[in-house]
């Protein structure tokens, strides 16, 4: 009856500490490196797209699985998930690539206003790491990016 009181004071106090642990950890910064068309079809594009993911912690963060969303201009382009089962070392960067999909027409409709826009163009990346089951960790990035490449994808689809 002791041993298992201790091990119940032993496992509570794990549990107290990973919590702490977790709600110390800084959101990673997440940067859009580059763009891809993969697949296009009448009703759904398919982008492959890079991301640096760069880890502030002082801890290795592990990423089970990322969502994401990218607006050009304030325009919703694409979104996705995935498990992607990858490690971004302490104070450390990992390159990887996910796939995002959204919907040919409304990108057909939005690359023309954009081809108006002056380049480079606006983009926001928005999403969360899920470092374990349950945990997610919002991320938020403004940059800019050329997308000559997709108004000429979006231009064929005509």
């Amino acid at each position: 009856m002791l041993i298992g009181g201790l091990l119940a004071v032993v496992l509570a106090l794990i549990a107290g500490a990973v919590v702490v642990a977790i709600r110390r950890l800084q959101p990673p910064d997440v940067k859009l490196t580059s763009v891809r068309p993969e697949r296009l079809t009448a009703g759904e594009q398919c982008l492959r797209v890079g991301l640096r993911v760069q880890n502030p912690n002082p801890l290795p963060l592990p990423v089970l699985s990322m969502t994401y969303r990218l607006w050009l201009e304030e325009h919703p382009i694409a979104s996705g998930e995935g498990d992607l089962r990858r490690r971004v070392p302490a104070r450390g960067a990992t390159d990887m690539e996910v796939l995002v999909s959204g919907n040919a027409h409304r990108l057909a409709l939005t690359l023309p206003r954009l081809a108006l826009t002056p380049q480079p163009w606006r983009y926001r990346l928005e999403g969360t790491v899920s470092p374990l089951p349950r945990v997610r960790l919002g991320y938020r990035h403004i940059g800019k990016i050329d997308l000559k490449g997709l108004v000429r994808l979006a231009a064929s689809l005509r």
